[in-house]
């Protein structure tokens, strides 16, 4: 496996490919001769290159084109394989498609290939080649920059797995190369035991801790369309509409009790004493807002949150925006909680069922509320 690297752990888009906020490109500001050439001995000496579905496509688009010398001369004529269920065909020269189990295919190419399989890119492709115990070496070329956003390289959810160091490598550019192979057990030294937490320190901790957490409400709201409704009014009139859009929100929260925790750009959120008055405030607030032609949906849960400065965490706050994603347009979605601790005969709830949401252990049921006339 072999990736272009940032300090934040970022392997997303170190070239011209697309990245979501638009920071591409970053590998390329730091490569010279000495780091090209590195790269080209690399493809120069290895057997074959395996990739998954996306960095096969923007391979496929640029190396068949690109500036003939020998660097793509490799590219293109090196054997290439790429995992894909959902390919139908491929037109780049050399290429294979794998279309079964990684595990299988990928053990059964590594007995048929004679010398090295480097992976590139492949996000997904890496994190199951992992997974599956199936990395021989890692070379990770580490930039000296934290560019904030995008995939990483190892996520979250990935196994513990100790490294052995193999070598380094620096350039003059300041890229770090690291090359590891998989380590064989956790090592360990006396100051595992040194410093452990006894259970009266973990106590204390959580004592002090605890102390910036706090149960409340949590309301989120954003404006159903609004990029359409930016492209169409333009920068000026837009930043306009949502002044007043923050103005009428930070009212109508301050009519219901509730502390207007800050705007979202496109929605607010704001946190309440009591589930029922961020209902109140969240029907009150779409129906103030219709005259401006703003239509918005809204998400309430109720559960412990961290108390900062001039903002709120936790996993309560989680839970809140991650069902906002659940919200239709002009709807709002509250949590199991809320329901159950809502009080107020003109309040009626619809289930939605029990769903996951995205880095939320579990199933939570949410249902749609409305309110009578």
């Amino acid at each position: 496996m072999s990736e272009f690297m940032t300090l934040d752990g970022v392997m997303e888009a170190p070239g011209f490919e697309e990245h979501r906020t638009g920071r591409n490109a970053w590998a390329l500001r730091w490569q010279n001769e000495e780091t090209q050439q590195y790269k080209f001995e690399e493809v120069r000496d290895a057997g074959a290159i395996l990739l998954g579905r996306t960095t096969y496509l923007i391979f496929a688009l640029f190396w068949p084109t690109a500036e003939d010398n020998d660097f793509t001369r490799l590219m293109n004529e090196i054997p290439k394989y790429v995992i894909s269920g959902t390919l139908r065909s491929v037109e780049w020269s050399n290429t294979t498609i794998l279309r079964g189990d990684v595990d299988r295919e990928v053990r059964k190419l590594k007995e048929e290939i004679s010398g090295d399989i480097v992976v590139y890119g492949s996000a997904d492709l890496v994190a199951a080649l992992i997974g599956h115990d199936l990395v021989d070496e890692y070379r990770l070329m580490v930039f000296p920059m934290i560019l904030g956003s995008g995939k990483r390289l190892f996520r979250d959810d990935a196994d513990l797995k100790p490294m052995h160091l193999v070598s380094t490598r620096s350039f003059s550019t300041g890229v770090v190369l690291l090359t590891y192979e998989p380590g064989e057990g956790m090592p360990t030294t006396p100051y595992v035991e040194a410093f452990r937490w006894t259970a009266e320190q973990v106590r204390s901790l959580h004592a002090a801790q605890d102390t910036d957490r706090v149960l409340a409400t949590i309301l989120f709201t954003d404006i159903v369309d609004s990029t359409t409704r930016a492209a169409a009014l333009g920068d000026r009139a837009w930043r306009q509409l949502l002044d007043r859009h923050d103005e009428v929100a930070k009212a109508e929260v301050g009519r219901w009790h509730g502390e207007f925790v800050k705007s979202t750009g496109d929605g607010t959120l704001a946190t309440f004493d009591a589930p029922t008055r961020a209902l109140r405030c969240a029907f009150g607030l779409r129906e103030a807002l219709e005259p401006m032609g703003l239509e918005i949906r809204a998400a309430i849960h109720t559960g412990e949150i961290e108390v900062r400065e001039s903002d709120v965490g936790g996993i309560g706050v989680h839970i809140a925006s991650r069902a906002l994603a659940e919200a239709r347009d002009g709807k709002v979605v509250v949590t199991r909680t809320v329901r159950d601790l809502a009080t107020g005969t003109d309040l009626t709830f619809s289930p939605l069922g029990s769903l996951s949401l995205r880095g939320i252990p579990g199933q939570w049921e949410l249902f749609e509320a409305t309110i009578g006339s």
